[in-house]
C-alpha cells in the first residue's frame, strides 16, 4: 500500500471549459481539483499564471482560510491538515487584481480519504505483446486486467477510456472476460471489475513497432481521474519476401559494342572466379538476405552473402562468337520458416566476342589465375534458358526410355548432347533417353543429372550463326 500511496502523491486537476463568465463586471474562471485528506502543509494545489507584471492575488474569505492560501505569484496551497475536510464540498475564491481589470478564479475541491481515491496498481506496464497482423480483438499478452481500487467522488461505474498514444485507433478496451468483441473500436467503458487492452485491428510492425498508451479512469461523475501507461511491443512476423532492386539485371563482358548502360558492367579481359555483376535485394522485416540460383550453372556461380556473381568456368564462347547467357537469381531471408522472393531477378549476361589466347584452358587452373585479353569476331551465338524438369527415381528404370522431349524452335534444328554423360543420351530429334538406370545414391548431393546440349540449325550451317548451346537438362528425385 505504500508504492500504492505514493504513486497518488500528484493532484488531479481539471479545468473547466475556460470561457469567461460575466458577473458584476469581472471575470471569473472556474477549476476543480481532488487531493488526499493526508497531504502536508504547503502543498502545491495550482499555481495561477499571470500574463502581466503587475499582479496581485488574494483568497476571499469563504470559511476555509485556516487551510488554505494564496501567495503573491498566484500559488494556492495548503496550511494544515485537511482531515476535517473529508468528503465536505471545499470552495475557494481567488481574487486576480491588475491595474486595468479583475478577475475571480474559483477552486472546488475535493478532499478524499486516500484509500477512496481511484488508484491503478501500478503507473507503467511496460510487458504489452502482440503479434502484427493478429486479428482484431487479439488481447495484448503481458498486461493483466486493468482495474483501479476507489470509488472516487461520484462513485460508480468507473470510466475506462484510452487518452493518448492510440494513434490510428489501434487498440480498444474490452470488458468482457468471454471474449465479446461489442467493444471493439470503443475507448471508455463502465467496467466494474476493469478492461482488457485487445487489438482494435491488424497491426504492422514494419509501420509502427511499439506503442505507449496513457488509459484513464475516471469516476461516476467524471471528477476523480487517475492514470496508468502501457507499453505494447509489435512482434514482428516474417510476412515480407525479400525484393530485387531490379527485375532484370544485364552485365556485359568483353569488348563494348556501344555506349553501356548503367546496368551494364563491361571488361575486355576475364578469369577463373572474375566478377561478373552484383544483384540486390531488401526485405522489409529488416531480415538478412541471401542468394542463389534458381537453376545451378557450370558457367557462374553465386555468392550467397553478397549477390555477386562470379565466373566459374570457361565462357560458352570459347570460338570467339557473341553470347547472351540467361540466368535466374532467387533472393531469400535467413529466418526459419525462410520466406522466398515472389519475382526473382532475371539475370543477363553478355559475352561480346571473347577469343582467348591458345592455351586459355591451361591457364584456368592456374594459382592465381591468369587473365586473358578478348579479341573480337563477327559471329554470333546464344545460349537458350536452362530447362529444369523433376523426375522420380522411378522414371529412369528403363533404359532407352524417353524421358522428355526437347522443344524445336525451327524444324531443321538438330540436337547433340555436348559431354559424355552416364546416364542420359540425346537424339537429333531431342528425345532424352536413358542411357543407364538412374540410382538416387549414386548421384551427387544435388541429386540432379546435369548436362549441355548443342542445337545445330541445318538451315544455316553447321558451325555459322546458327550454332546454337541450349537446354541444360536436370532430374531431380
Amino acid at each position: 500500500m505504500e508504492g500504492l500511496a505514493l504513486a497518488l502523491l500528484v493532484v488531479v486537476v481539471t479545468l473547466l471549459n475556460p470561457g469567461d463568465v460575466s458577473a458584476g463586471g469581472l471575470a471569473i474562471r472556474r477549476s476543480i481539483a481532488v487531493i488526499p485528506h493526508d497531504i502536508y502543509p504547503g502543498y502545491s494545489i495550482k499555481k495561477f499564471e499571470g500574463g502581466q507584471q503587475l499582479m496581485n492575488y488574494r483568497l476571499l474569505e469563504t470559511g476555509f482560510s485556516e487551510f488554505f492560501t494564496v501567495l503573491e505569484d498566484g500559488l494556492v496551497m495548503t496550511t494544515s491538515d485537511l482531515s476535517p475536510l473529508v468528503n465536505r464540498p471545499v470552495n475557494l475564491v481567488v481574487l486576480e487584481e491588475t491595474p486595468n481589470s479583475t478577475a475571480t478564479h474559483t477552486l472546488q475541491l475535493y478532499v478524499l480519504d486516500r484509500r477512496d481515491m481511484l488508484s491503478f496498481h501500478k503507473e507503467l506496464y511496460e510487458d504489452g505483446e502482440v503479434s502484427e497482423n493478429s486479428a482484431a480483438g487479439t488481447r495484448v499478452e503481458g498486461i493483466p486486467r486493468l482495474d483501479v481500487t476507489g470509488g472516487g467522488v461520484g462513485g460508480l461505474p468507473v470510466r475506462y477510456a484510452i487518452v493518448a498514444g492510440n494513434e490510428d485507433d489501434a487498440f480498444a478496451l474490452q470488458e468482457n472476460d468471454d471474449g465479446d468483441n461489442e467493444t471493439l473500436g470503443i475507448t471508455a467503458k463502465t467496467g466494474l471489475n476493469g478492461v482488457h487492452l485487445i487489438t482494435a485491428r491488424p497491426l504492422d510492425r514494419e509501420t509502427t513497432p511499439s506503442y505507449t498508451l496513457t488509459v484513464q479512469a475516471s469516476d461516476g461523475r467524471g471528477i476523480d481521474k487517475a492514470f496508468t501507461k502501457v507499453k505494447v511491443t509489435v512482434i514482428d512476423e516474417n510476412d515480407n519476401s525479400p525484393v530485387f532492386s531490379k527485375h532484370v539485371y544485364r552485365f556485359t563482358l568483353g569488348e563494348a559494342k556501344n555506349s553501356i548502360e548503367d546496368n551494364v558492367t563491361a571488361s575486355n579481359v576475364w578469369k577463373r572466379f572474375a566478377a561478373v555483376g552484383t544483384v540486390s535485394a531488401t526485405d522489409a522485416d529488416g531480415d538478412r538476405v541471401a542468394y542463389r540460383l534458381a537453376v545451378p550453372s557450370n558457367l557462374v556461380v553465386i555468392v550467397p552473402q553478397t549477390g555477386d556473381l562470379l565466373m566459374a568456368g570457361e565462357p560458352p564462347n570459347a570460338l570467339g562468337e557473341d553470347v547472351e547467357y540467361e540466368i535466374t537469381v532467387e533472393a531469400h531471408d535467413l529466418r526459419t520458416p525462410s520466406r522466398t522472393s515472389e519475382v526473382p531477378a532475371q539475370v543477363w549476361l553478355q559475352f561480346n566476342s571473347l577469343v582467348q589466347d591458345d592455351d586459355h584452358l591451361q591457364h584456368m587452373d592456374r594459382d592465381p589465375p591468369q587473365a586473358h585479353r578478348i579479341s573480337k569476331r563477327r559471329v554470333t551465338r546464344a545460349v537458350r534458358p536452362t530447362k529444369k524438369i523433376e523426375f522420380t527415381e522411378a522414371d529412369g528404370e528403363t533404359e532407352g526410355r524417353v524421358v522428355f522431349q526437347l522443344e524445336k524452335e525451327t524444324e531443321r534444328e538438330t540436337f547433340k548432347i555436348r559431354d559424355e554423360n552416364p546416364w542420359v543420351t540425346v537424339e537429333p530429334n531431342g528425345a532424352v533417353r536413358v542411357k543407364k538406370k538412374w540410382d538416387y545414391e549414386e548421384l551427387g548431393p544435388e541429386k540432379t543429372i546435369d548436362f549441355w546440349v548443342s542445337i545445330t540449325n541445318a538451315g544455316l550451317g553447321t558451325g555459322g550463326n546458327g550454332d546454337v548451346d541450349g537446354e541444360e537438362g536436370q532430374r531431380r528425385s
